[in-house]
Parts: C-alpha cells; sequence; structure tokens
C-alpha cells in the first residue's frame, strides 16, 4: 500500500548542501517506489522537483546569510493551511528548526505520526567553531520550548552521556541532551550512522523509537560518473576533498598534512566554498600541487571530479554524522583516507585508511597512499563491497519500513 509523505525542510532544495542531496534522493526513491511525497520546503532560492508534489512555505531568512540559517515560518496558522491542502499518514522534518515546529504541529492536526531524521552532529562543532555554543543555547531555550508547546506534552528528563563517550566537552554533551528530548517529543528518529544512536539512546530517558538509515548515493551522481571521461593519463596520485569550506571540515588540517607529507607524485584538489576561503588559501601558500576548484554547480561538474581523483580525503574529526561524501566516493570507486574513527557507513579496512586526527597521522597516510599503487588498486576494487549498502533504494526501503512500524505504532488498539 503507498503512503502519502510530507517531507519537511528549513534548508534550500536543494543546493543547499548534504541535507538537501539527501532529501532529493528520497523524494526521487520514494517516489519511484510508489509512494505519493508532498515536499514542503522554503519558498527562495527553490530549484522544484519535477515529481511529488511541493508546498512552498515562507521562511525567515537574511540574503547573504547560511542556509542553515534559513527557518520555516512554524505558526498555528501555517500549519492549518497546510493542512487544509494536503491529507497524510507521516510527517518526515528533516531539520531542527522550524520545520521541526511546523512537523510537529501538522502531525499533531491530522493524528499522524511524525518521524524525524537528525542529519548533522552539531555535538563535533564546539571543538573547531568558537560560537558553536551558542547553538547548543538555542536548542536548550528555544527549539526545545517551542517544540514542547507544538507537541503539548512534557517528556522525561535527558540526561547528558557519559564523558568518555563524547569527549566534545560539557557543551557537546549538553547537545546529545537536546538531540534526547526532540527524539522523546516525536514518535520516532533516523540517523545515518550507529553512535548517534547509541549517544541518544543512552541521553534518552524512558523509551524512544530510533532507526539507523545511512543515506545512499544520489542516483543521478552515480550515472554521471560512470559517463564521466577519465582524461588523467599521468602517475600523479590526486587526493579529492569535497564539501563546505568551513572551520569543522577541518580543512586547514588537511592542507598542513598534505605539505608536511610533500609527496613528490600527488596533489590535492578541493571542491567547495565557504568562509574559510582565504585562509586556506594561505595555508596553500602558492603551493601548485594544492588546487582550489571552488563550488560546482552540475551534477557533471562533482562526478568529473570524483571520476578523475585516486583517493578520498576526509579530514573532519567528530563532527560528521555519515559523511556523504563517502557514499559517493564508493560510488566512484575511491579509497577514503579519513581520521574519525566513528564513522562507518560506507566504511572498511579494505577499501579505507583510518589514521589519527593530527596532521601527522594525516601526513603518515597520505606517504603511505601515495607511494603505493597496488594498495589503492586493492582498496578501489574493495568500494564493490561496501557500495550495496549505500544503494538510495535501499535507504528508501529503510525509511518506508520506519513509517511502516510507526503508523503501527500509532493505530488505535482493539
Amino acid at each position: 500500500m503507498s503512503l502519502r509523505i510530507a517531507i519537511v525542510i528549513d534548508d534550500f532544495y536543494p543546493a543547499s548542501g548534504g541535507i538537501g542531496r539527501s532529501v532529493q534522493t528520497q523524494l526521487e526513491e520514494l517516489t519511484a517506489l510508489g509512494h505519493d511525497v508532498t515536499l514542503i520546503a522554503p519558498d527562495r532560492h527553490l530549484q522544484k522537483p519535477r515529481l511529488g508534489r511541493i508546498i512552498e512555505c515562507p521562511t525567515v531568512y537574511l540574503e547573504g546569510l547560511p542556509a542553515h540559517l534559513s527557518i520555516l515560518h512554524c505558526s498555528d496558522r501555517r500549519a492549518r493551511l497546510i493542512s487544509d491542502v494536503g491529507r497524510f499518514d507521516l510527517i518526515h522534518t528533516q531539520t531542527e528548526r522550524g520545520a521541526l515546529v511546523l512537523g510537529a504541529k501538522l502531525a499533531r492536526l491530522q493524528g499522524v505520526p511524525h518521524l524525524h531524521t537528525f542529519h548533522a552532529n552539531i555535538a563535533g562543532t564546539h571543538q573547531s567553531v568558537r560560537g558553536a555554543v551558542f547553538g547548543t543555547l538555542g536548542y536548550e531555550l528555544l527549539i526545545l520550548p517551542v517544540l514542547r508547546r507544538a507537541c503539548g506534552s512534557v517528556p522525561p528528563a535527558s540526561r547528558l552521556p557519559a564523558a568518555r563517550h563524547e569527549t566534545g566537552g560539557l557543551a557537546a554533551r549538553f547537545d546529545w541532551h537536546a538531540f534526547a528530548t526532540i527524539a522523546q517529543l516525536v514518535d520516532g528518529y533516523t540517523v545515518p550512522s550507529p553512535f548517534m544512536r547509541d549517544l541518544i539512546g543512552e541521553s534518552a530517558r524512558g523509551e524512544v523509537h530510533g532507526y539507523v538509515v545511512p543515506t545512499g548515493y544520489n542516483r543521478s551522481l552515480k550515472a554521471a560518473i560512470d559517463r564521466a571521461p577519465r582524461e588523467r593519463s599521468d602517475a600523479t596520485v590526486r587526493f579529492l576533498s569535497v564539501g563546505r569550506l568551513a572551520k569543522e571540515k577541518r580543512l586547514d588540517v588537511l592542507i598542513k598534512a598534505f605539505r608536511r607529507a610533500d609527496p613528490a607524485n600527488a596533489e590535492l584538489v578541493l571542491v567547495g566554498d565557504g568562509d574559510q576561503r582565504d585562509r586556506l588559501r594561505s595555508l596553500a601558500d602558492g603551493d601548485p600541487r594544492i588546487d582550489f576548484r571552488w563550488h560546482l554547480v552540475s551534477i557533471e561538474a562533482l562526478a568529473y571530479e570524483f571520476r578523475n581523483a585516486d583517493v578520498l580525503a576526509l579530514s573532519s574529526y567528530r563532527f560528521d554524522s555519515q559523511a556523504l561524501v563517502v557514499a559517493e566516493a564508493a560510488a566512484a570507486g575511491l579509497p577514503v583516507l579519513y581520521c574519525d574513527d566513528r564513522l562507518t557507513v560506507g566504511l572498511s579496512e579494505a577499501s579505507a585508511l583510518l589514521t589519527g586526527p593530527d596532521v601527522s597521522s594525516m601526513a603518515a597516510g597520505i606517504r603511505d597512499l601515495a607511494g603505493d599503487p597496488a594498495r589503492r588498486a586493492r582498496m578501489s576494487a574493495a568500494t564493490a563491497g561496501v557500495l550495496p549498502e549505500l544503494s538510495p533504494e535501499r535507504t528508501a526501503e529503510g525509511y518506508v519500513a520506519a513509517y511502516r512500524d510507526l503508523i503501527d505504532r500509532k493505530a488505535p488498539r482493539g
């Protein structure tokens, strides 16, 4: 039986980042499985999908600010207006701002389950972003009180996870407390990685329904990678980084590690843009082996970079929840160099090299992979083993299983 699903997002669709790309994949795959999907998204910077239904929602946003500061209108009136034009079997929210509150109100109006997906690990920002504590305060003082009122309930008290399980400090532990409170207020939640479910479960008191649903690669990007020409014929080993040029991505560590490794036969290509652009360019100091591609808009341009790389380099530590780029690298058959031992989805000892998070350890990893073509070839071949768990169809099936479970739990008994 097909389901009527409302997907609600604060971020601009689809080009605002990893969450937008994830929602795009959900929309495509759930529709392909025969479900009726309505996307409720900001009316600004919207690229309307050609499938499903779209409800454009006003947003509070100042042009020029990061997309994660967009907040959907979430008044009672807005919820009633949307409820009047659409009936749903389940509400699926994707961001913890206006979308979360609006989704809670819609679910309560229609008497249907509310599933929330935690995409981002905000607890991982405190070690690299000085003002991240204000995000923590925003959850505790603004989002949680408003969400409690929207849900019309008071959850059991959450607790902080043990310091040995979250080493990012007190503010980071409070972030998991906030996530656990949200998990208690909604009917169920999903996360892309097991470590997130473990920390939320530890923090929550009482029963919460959590599901691990890894985010699969986008089918269109995979097809574009398969079509893209491999135009490099030299022996240079290209390390590729794809993502925002932001402090929490620790690209300064990657650049320093590459320069310390000083591989004679390698180069580093960084794709993305952000507020660290000037600082990172200064750290590169004109090194001809380090090239910035900046932000690439088209799928074809991004696919070309994956196809012409030899290793994906991921320098974030205790920040990424799954790292969607890992799934994209697997789709391209790329080995991965990474430093965060909590990341497991799409990674195996055969296909990836785990280093320490410091400059010296990452530099040693860069030297090892740059100097061992046979090892890179074995790792590339091993990506075939992790690709099935990252298929977009499996992601959609995981969500549908969670939907049906929550709907069954919500149904009247007897």
